[in-house]
């Protein structure tokens, strides 16, 4: 009987010890823009379709960031707050 063996499961957060805005940068490249403010980052969306939607917030929500989704007018913002 073959076993089925299960992958062994990646670690949320791979580095802690990485600056997380250098992070979010290297992920966001050329299709948004990030500030951050006390804490917490704004970050502006440019290219919705190009955008590494899964690569932010999972990077966001594995440090306990609240992650909440806006728009004003016809820009996209991603506001992440610990």
């Amino acid at each position: 009987m073959s076993e089925m063996t299960t992958p062994k499961p990646v670690p949320p957060v791979l580095n802690p010890s990485v600056d997380l805005a250098q992070h979010l940068h290297y992920l966001i490249g050329e299709t948004g823009s990030i500030n951050e403010s006390m804490g917490g980052y704004r970050i502006k969306v440019f290219h919705t379709r190009a955008f590494p939607w899964d690569d932010v917030f999972k990077t966001l929500l594995y440090r306990d960031f609240r992650v909440y989704v806006t728009r004003h007018k016809a820009d996209i913002y991603i506001e992440a707050t610990p």
